[in-house]
């Protein structure tokens, strides 16, 4: 009879360190933008910080909250700013990536119901390897800031 419960808490204890080891992308300050009330689209913002060894390759964002969301980044040329879609989003080891007006973003096209400020946009981060982020971004009004000033610098 005692071999079962030492087998579970070692059973417990092997899965709980292959989740640790699996979860190497830390998600900090995620909010999402609110759109006018008629607005079909609306951008996801947040620090991805790559605490592994290696690298981390976003491959695809999915919300129930829209139809669709894609990896965007925002360059200029000749004084004029476009969006180009990504096919996905490299995460350096030991490093991060901001996403931020301005730069990349998370396009959250075709909206089901209206957001306003105080709901929680659902998103799910699918990375290369098979794992999934669930992250609960609040939806805020765009003040201009940049997320950079509330997230502290990261070595």
């Amino acid at each position: 009879m005692r071999a079962l419960p030492l087998f579970s808490i070692f059973s417990l204890a092997w899965f709980g360190i292959a989740t640790l080891a699996q979860a190497e992308v830390t998600v900090m300050s995620p909010w999402v933008r609110e759109a006018p009330p008629t607005a079909e689209i609306s951008a996801a913002y947040m620090m991805l910080h790559n605490d592994g060894d290696t690298d981390q390759v976003l491959l695809e964002v999915t919300t129930p909250s829209f139809n669709r969301v894609e990896i965007h980044q925002t360059t200029m040329h000749d004084d004029m700013a476009s969006m180009e879609t990504e096919d996905s989003l490299l995460i350096p080891a030991q490093d991060g990536v901001a996403l931020v007006p301005g730069g990349y973003h998370l396009m959250l096209i075709g909206v089901k119901k209206p957001l306003k400020v105080g709901d929680t946009v659902d998103l799910s981060l699918h990375f290369q390897g098979g794992e999934t982020i669930e992250v609960h971004a609040p939806v805020h009004k765009d003040t201009g800031e940049t997320i950079e000033a509330h997230t502290p610098i990261l070595p």
